[in-house]
Formats: structure tokens, C-alpha cells, sequence
């Protein structure tokens, strides 16, 4: 949280931003107050703050990780994430503090944007409010993200000092949240309903998340009504295939609400390289047959020539995993759980099954890759793979869900949950039909976990539908995971707050538990 830190940063990115600068004067101080004279000047600010979101803990690997390990969807042989999967929560305070410490920087990047913008005098009104929406869908996020994670943190809205930041005491969970939600609300009166720029956020993105939030929070008619909104006006649409979804050539394709787009070589993505399998031990016997070629889950044939040798299919580490228990749960037919990327077949009718490393059932592998996040032909470490933070069909769960605690299930809270379905099974031979409310409950709770399980959502779901669900959920993975289901407490809905910074900052209160 330097807040000096974060105005010289801003004061680099748009001095090397602004050609007219260097041309007027290129060896004279600017001061920070002149950064915001323009709107070219305020719109590279605005890219400063979206360049947060190209971090792991905040949109990629990292994030989706903490969504996923130590519940029922997804395990990993990362040792590094090793400790939340096991639910050995009281052993990692300070694993997070490089976490909590860019949450943070981001935050000040956010309140510094705002802040001279509402004050400047040389914008128009117009410029203004679309830019404070904008950054304030930021700050919302980002303040979400700490909620979901902490429970109780600092909330700053303001240019602080260094002194006054580094006292700041922590706010009650439900004053975050309170935040969030009048972050979002605000994003969603001003941003535009499209975008020309790929992944600039629109008032689609803010009710979106905004009703995500409020059903984390049990407030069933707001989230009904942004779910509805967003459903029916938005212009997004459910792909046909739930593979194209996640096909990473699809880009920004209609089901997509907000994405982070990723380039090589420039913005890379990693997240593709920790689901493709590890080339030097994982599946190290794997030979395509002489003249064939892969066939994708989908159907289609894999005809690129990089895809038909193992260095281009296997070239990561093998670390994002579906448990066995979730892979047998999907009901026959539904095309999501070849999404769980568990065998090769090939055009001559023979197969490779994939074994995780070695065998399956070693710690943190089971043989079942996370194929949302595959990219065929990209290079380790340094891939074009868009990361999806929000997509369509989270809307319809959202508002099944709603209708369902509302006025139990509904012919709409069907239709919505439905809807999802008969993608899935490509018919409504699958529709649900005939159940009791708490029955629906359970319908959405497993649903939730075919439909959006390894896209980092999963963990914060459970701890929204209680303690016990989530220990319901642990057993049914204890199998795969044995200690999750031995360690999970109630107090593990948060973690600790980094020891590092209670140390520094003596105002900070600990979690319970911790």
C-alpha cells in the first residue's frame, strides 16, 4: 500500500504514454496533478489500473487456483497450494502477504484515478462519469476479491498518505461488502452497455458481478432481478457447444461477459500451461499412432501439425486436476464432463488414457486435466489464452437459485436451470422436473459444480451455502482428498491475515481462529 510508490508508477506510465509530453518538454518535472489534464493522459491511467488484473492472485492462475483446490472439483501436486487444499489453513498467514500487498496497490491505483478525475476541471462530464464508473467496477472487484478471501480488511477510498495508510485499521465484513456493492452499483449506472476495445468492462460486466455478490450475500431479489436483466438484455447468448466456450480461438465469443484478453509475447497467459500435462513424466509412454490425428472432445480434429506430436499437447505441469469423484458424478451424456480431459482418441479408433503422472491416485493428480483452460498450440509460460472471469450461464444458476429461495421452484426457476441443461445434454430429455425446494437447492448446488467448476468460482459458492454444505462437499471428495474433510473448520471461511502485516501495522485485527 505505498501510495508514493503508485503515483511515481503512474507518473512513468503516462509520461512514456503521452507523445505531446516528451515533444512539449522532455526534460522538465510534471507534476502528478498535470497527469489528468487530458483524457489520452486519463485513459492511460485507466489502462495502469487495468494492468492489475493481468496479475496471478487477481484474474489468472492464482486466483482460479484459490476458487478451486480444497473443494470438490479440483486437486493439484503444486506444493505451493498444497496447504488451502488440505484445509491447513492456520499454517499459511504469510504465503498471502505478496497477495494482500498487490490488492492493495491496485486499490491505491484505483482511488488515485477516481479521485483526480472527479476533481479535474479541463474533462468533460460525460468522460467523467464513464471513467469513474469504469474504475470504480475496478475497486469493486478488487475489494470483492478481498472480501471473499479476508472477510474483515482495511477499505481506503481516498489519496492517503503513506503515514495514513499504513494505519488503517481493519472494516467489519459486512461494511466491505456494503462497498462493493456501492462500487458495482455505481459502474453499472455509468459504463456503456458495449465496448469497442476488447475487455474494457460494460455496465454488463458490473450487474453481472453485482448479482453474484448479492446472491453470495443471500439477497434474492436484487440478484434475480440484475440475473433477469442481464439474461434478457444484454445481447449475450449460451453458445450451442459447451466446448466452444472454452475453445481459446473463440475469443470474446457472445456467451463471454467479462474477460481478460491475453497476448504473447505482450500480456501472456500461464494458466494454459498448469492444466496441459507435464511432458517429462506425465503420460511419458504417449505415442500418437503414425498418420492420425487427435480428436477433440468436441468432435472435431485436432489438424494443426504442432497438435500431432506430444511436445505441443503436453506442454505444461499437470497441476490443475478435477477429483476422480467429480469426473464419475456427471450423468451420462453431458458433454461437460468431457471438459475434464481424461483420454486422447484418435481417428483410427484407438485411445490414450491420460494417468495424471506416473499413475493415477498419487497426491494431487487424478488423470483428469482441466481442458477449460487448454490452448493447443501455445508455448509454456507465454500464451494468447483469454481468461474468462464471468460468463452467461453463472447468470441463469443465479437466477434458479434466487427464484428457488424466493418462491420455491418455479416454472421460471426451471427454465432458468433447464436452459443450462439441455446445452450440456444438446436435448431436454435431462430436464428437471418434480422437486421440492430444499431438492432444487441441491440441483443447483451440483449444477453450479458441473457447469462452472476449475473457473475459480467454487470455494466462494460453498462457503456462501454454509459450513455444512461445504463439509457435505468435503466428504464427497475425501476419497481424492482425504484431509480437507479432516481439517475443514467453520473459521476456514476466511483466511488469517498476513502476520507480516499485523506486524506492520499493529491496528490490523486477526480472523478468528487465527
Amino acid at each position: 500500500m505505498k501510495v508514493k510508490n503508485i503515483l511515481l508508477a503512474f507518473s512513468f506510465l503516462v509520461f512514456f504514454a503521452c507523445e505531446n509530453v516528451l515533444e512539449e518538454n522532455p526534460k522538465s518535472f510534471i507534476s502528478p496533478a498535470e497527469y489528468f489534464n487530458t483524457e489520452a493522459e486519463v485513459e492511460a491511467a485507466v489502462f495502469g489500473v487495468y494492468n492489475f488484473f493481468h496479475t496471478a492472485s487477481i484474474a489468472e492462475s492464482d486466483w482460479m487456483f484459490l476458487g478451486d483446490f480444497g473443494t470438490d472439483v479440483s486437486i493439484t501436486r503444486n506444493l505451493a497450494k498444497m496447504a488451502y487444499q488440505y484445509a491447513e489453513m492456520e499454517t499459511i498467514s504469510n504465503q498471502y502477504s505478496s497477495m494482500w500487498r498487490v490488492y492493495y496497490k491496485a486499490i491505491g491505483a484505483a482511488n488515485l484515478v477516481i479521485s483526480r478525475v472527479e476533481d479535474s476541471d479541463s474533462l468533460s462530464d460525460s468522460f467523467k462519469k464513464k471513467t469513474v464508473a469504469e474504475v470504480k467496477f475496478m475497486r469493486g472487484y478488487f475489494y470483492h476479491h478481498l472480501n471473499l478471501v479476508w472477510g474483515n480488511v482495511p477499505v481506503w477510498l481516498d489519496e492517503l498518505n503513506l503515514d495514513e495508510v499504513e494505519v488503517l485499521g481493519t472494516t467489519a465484513a459486512d461494511e466491505v461488502r456494503n462497498q462493493v456493492i456501492s462500487d458495482l452499483k455505481a459502474a453499472a449506472e455509468g459504463l456503456p452497455t458495449s465496448v469497442s476495445q476488447a475487455g474494457r468492462v460494460t455496465q454488463w460486466a458490473a450487474k453481472g458481478l453485482l448479482a453474484r455478490v448479492y446472491l453470495l450475500g443471500n439477497q434474492w431479489q436484487e440478484a434475480k432481478v440484475l440475473a433477469q436483466d442481464v439474461i434478457d438484455n444484454s445481447g449475450h447468448s449460451l453458445l450451442n457447444s459447451y466446448y466452444d466456450v472454452f475453445d481459446w480461438t473463440n475469443k470474446m465469443n457472445s456467451e463471454l461477459i467479462h474477460v481478460v484478453p491475453k497476448a504473447a509475447d505482450i500480456k501472456a497467459s500461464t494458466l494454459h500451461s498448469f492444466s496441459s500435462p507435464r511432458p517429462f513424466d506425465d503420460n511419458k509412454n504417449f505415442q500418437i499412432p503414425e498418420g492420425e490425428s487427435v480428436i477433440r472432445p468436441d468432435g472435431q480434429l485436432s489438424t494443426d501439425k504442432k497438435s500431432r506430436n506430444p511436445g505441443s499437447l503436453f506442454q505444461g505441469w499437470g497441476m490443475y486436476q478435477t477429483i476422480k469423484e467429480n469426473y464419475d458424478s456427471f450423468e451420462e451424456g453431458d458433454s461437460r464432463r468431457e471438459l475434464w480431459w481424461s483420454e486422447l482418441k484418435f481417428t483410427d479408433g484407438t485411445s490414450f488414457k491420460l494417468t495424471g503422472g506416473g499413475s493415477a491416485g498419487l497426491p494431487g493428480r487424478s488423470g483428469y486435466y482441466n481442458l477449460k483452460w487448454i490452448a493447443w498450440d501455445e508455448a509454456p509460460n507465454n500464451g494468447g489464452r483469454d481468461i474468462h472471469l464471468q460468463r452467461l450461464a453463472e447468470l441463469y444458476l443465479i437466477y434458479a437459485e434466487a427464484e428457488n429461495e424466493l418462491n420455491g421452484p418455479t416454472a421460471d426457476a426451471y427454465e432458468a436451470i433447464n436452459t443450462v441443461r439441455r446445452r450440456a445434454f444438446g436435448d431436454n430429455n435431462h430436464d428437471l422436473a418434480g422437486l421440492n425446494k430444499e431438492e432444487f437447492r441441491q440441483a443447483i448446488i451440483n449444477e453450479n459444480r458441473w457447469e462452472l467448476g476449475g473457473e475459480g468460482l467454487r470455494r466462494w459458492y460453498l462457503w456462501h451455502w454454509g459450513y455444512e454444505t461445504f463439509k457435505k462437499a468435503s466428504e464427497f471428495a475425501k476419497e481424492s482428498n482425504p484431509k480437507l474433510f479432516q481439517n475443514l473448520k467453520e473459521h476456514h471461511k476466511w483466511f488469517g491475515i498476513p502476520e507480516e502485516e499485523i506486524v506492520k501495522n499493529p491496528n490490523l485485527q486477526q480472523n478468528p481462529g487465527y
